[in-house]
């Protein structure tokens, strides 16, 4: 909610080989994912993040992720630089079989 606009433009961290920005939206009957290069953020708004909308993905785990684990990320922004957080693994980790 800050009261100047930014963009997410990206992030890292080292549990992973690679964070992206990610969509999904149903075009039709489908579920459609797709990578974004940016998110804008409007000043003064608050932009949601959850399964299923906009979200983050870790590509290439380096270590299986179990609930309670705290995951150290670095966001990337287009005018306030980076800022270090931490995510909560809240829910259970997508099943094996997934790749992401």
């Amino acid at each position: 909610t800050s009261p100047a606009g930014d963009r997410l433009i990206g992030g890292s961290t080292p549990l992973a080989e690679r964070f992206e920005l990610h969509t999904m939206a149903m075009k039709g009957d489908v579920m459609e994912m797709r990578q974004l290069d940016a998110i804008d953020l409007p000043a003064g708004k608050t932009v949601e993040f959850k399964p299923g909308r906009l979200h983050v993905m870790f590509i290439g785990l380096k270590a299986p992720l179990k609930v309670g684990d705290k995951v150290p990320v670095t966001l990337k922004f287009e005018k306030a630089g980076e800022l270090k957080v931490d995510f909560a693994v809240t829910n259970k980790p997508a099943e094996a079989g997934h790749k992401h």
